[in-house]
């Protein structure tokens, strides 16, 4: 769990600090950790609403951080 949220806490720092980029160059940005380890964890991020995943061409997906989103937002009350 321990390693989970660090390498949560790295992606969301590494995007914070280069706004846009795809997973191959993530992973380039964090030797630490391997491919896999960022995928599954960027996979998580994503599930989550906390990086957005952007398919502008085929074969081609770029990372960033979700914009922010209200608490309500988030915990839509079905109506």
């Amino acid at each position: 769990m321990a390693q989970a949220y660090s390498i949560e806490l790295a992606i969301h720092q590494q995007l914070a600090r280069v706004g846009t980029c795809s997973l191959d160059e993530l992973a380039a940005l964090l030797p630490s950790y391997s491919w896999a380890q960022v995928f599954a964890a960027v996979d998580r991020l994503t599930r989550e609403g906390i990086v957005a995943l952007k398919h502008p061409a085929p074969f081609r997906y770029l990372l960033s951080l979700a914009p922010r989103r209200s608490a309500e937002e988030r915990h839509v009350m079905p109506g």
